[in-house]
């Protein structure tokens, strides 16, 4: 809306300019002639420099503008909802503490490319152990190829701290951006869950992929 604001209100100076020949604001501008008895050179030269400044104008604004990200599908964690949650954005994966309260938590997954005209199936699991990789602080899957690398461990057991109610698979509604995934949580000590986003229909970003679930119950 600004821009085109903007570009109206340059538009009617530039046109209101030419038709009247006069530029206003005599005091403050430094054209300030009437393009009448200028010399049909330099009343080229001026305006173009007007059109210049709004075609310039108008490319700022479809930069500022166009921001959302245009690349192919892919998924992430996003957020989980519990009223006792706190989160923390380590830069490679999600991290967040339940402290208190344990119960069931909602886990959602969002879509970054564009909707999709069917539902997207996108599988998730447990890991028992990840690596750490200490060189670019992020989680994987597989070793690193150095010796810069510490082990992460889940410490939470499945069906005592934990249920998977939805078969390890989250849906994305078709004309959706998101899913949710539901576990159940019943843990009886401080425990760790890594889960790990894996290609089904879509495939997962390498940024977001990994999420760490602790649970503090004390």
């Amino acid at each position: 809306m600004l821009k085109y604001i903007f570009q109206s209100l340059i538009m009617g100076k530039i046109a209101k300019t030419i038709s009247s020949g006069v530029i206003i604001n005599r005091s403050k501008c430094p054209f300030s002639k009437n393009l009448k008895s200028m010399h049909p050179m330099k009343k080229l030269i001026i305006i173009s420099i007007l059109v210049s400044v709004l075609v310039l104008t108008q490319s700022c604004f479809e930069d500022i503008n166009d921001i959302s990200y245009q690349g192919p599908p892919l998924v992430e964690f996003s957020h989980l909802t519990h009223e006792n949650a706190f989160w923390t954005n380590t830069g490679s994966h999600w991290s967040t503490t339940i402290l208190g309260d344990v119960n069931n938590a909602s886990l959602q997954v969002s879509n970054l490319g564009a909707q999709q005209p069917t539902d997207q199936e996108i599988g998730y699991y447990v890991a028992q152990q990840l690596y750490l990789d200490q060189q670019s602080n992020k989680l994987k899957v597989e070793q690193p190829e150095h010796n810069n690398w510490v082990f992460v461990e889940s410490t939470a057991t499945a069906g005592v701290d934990y249920n998977i109610l939805d078969d390890g698979v989250v849906i994305i509604p078709a004309n959706n951006s998101f899913g949710t995934i539901s576990i159940e949580l019943s843990p009886t000590n401080n425990v760790y869950l890594y889960l790990v986003l894996e290609k089904r229909d879509l495939a997962p970003s390498d940024n977001y992929k990994f999420f760490r679930l602790t649970l503090f119950p004390d």
